[in-house]
C-alpha cells in the first residue's frame, strides 16, 4: 500500500494485523511484490505470504467495478469482545470471518473494499484492477479496537493512530464509507454530547 517497492512488511503481524494485545504497534504495510509465496483461495483472489516475515495480504486477480459485490461472507464464531482478527457486527458482537482467508485483508486509510455487516457482502468501494491489494478501513467496522496501532499506509489521507471509530471525529470519517452499526454509534455519540452540553444560562 506504500509507494515504496519493499517486498515484505517486517512490522506487521503474520495475519497482516497487529497482534500485541492492548499495545500500540506500527503497521508498516508494503506491497508484496517479491519474495512471497502464493495461494489461490478463490478464482478472483490471490493470497500472498511474505517468505521472510509471514506477513499476509490479499490481492485481486480480476477487475471489479465500484459498488460491485465481490462475494458474500459469513462467520465461524461470534464473541462478546473484539480481537485483532474479528469484525464488529453489533454491540458486543464480534465475528471471526468465514472464509477465514478474508482475514488477510489489511487496513488502509484509503480503502478499496469494505465488509458490509448489514448485508454480509464484501464490496468494492472503487474500481479494482487485477493485481491490486484489497484493503479496508478498520474503523469502518470497529468502534473500539482491541489492538490499536500507528498506521503507516502512506496514503495522503492517512490518519496515523488507528483505534476505532470512537476515537475519530465526524470530519475524519466524513468521506469514508462506514457500516450501518458504526454510523448509528456515531449518531448516538453525537446525541449524547449534545444532551450533556451546559444549560442555557438564562434558565
Amino acid at each position: 500500500m506504500s509507494a515504496h517497492a519493499i517486498a515484505c512488511a517486517p512490522l506487521a503481524a503474520p495475519s497482516g494485523r497487529c497482534n500485541h494485545e492492548k499495545v500500540v504497534c506500527g503497521a508498516d504495510y508494503r506491497p508484496l511484490n517479491t519474495g512471497y509465496k502464493t495461494e489461490y483461495p478463490a478464482e478472483w483472489a490471490e493470497h500472498r505470504i511474505c517468505a521472510t516475515t509471514g506477513h499476509n495480504a490479499l490481492y485481486a486477480r480480476k477487475h471489479f467495478k465500484a459498488g460491485e459485490v465481490i462475494m458474500a461472507f459469513s462467520y465461524r464464531s461470534m464473541g462478546d469482545y473484539p480481537t485483532y482478527l474479528t469484525v464488529q457486527v453489533g454491540e458486543d458482537k464480534h465475528i471471526e470471518l468465514s472464509p477465514a482467508w478474508l482475514e488477510h485483508v489489511n487496513h488502509s486509510c484509503e480503502p478499496n473494499v469494505m465488509f458490509n455487516t448489514t448485508t454480509f457482502n464484501f464490496e468494492a468501494l472503487h474500481d479494482i484492477a487485477a493485481g491490486d491489494e484489497l484493503c479496508f478501513f478498520y474503523p469502518s467496522t470497529e468502534w473500539a479496537m482491541d489492538s490499536p496501532f500507528q498506521c503507516k499506509c502512506g496514503k495522503p489521507s492517512c490518519l496515523g493512530y488507528i483505534a476505532g471509530a470512537s476515537q475519530l471525529t465526524r470530519e475524519q470519517l466524513a468521506t469514508r464509507r462506514l457500516t450501518d452499526f458504526i454510523a448509528n454509534k456515531l449518531d448516538e455519540r453525537d446525541a449524547g454530547a449534545s444532551s450533556s452540553s451546559p444549560c442555557d444560562s438564562s434558565q
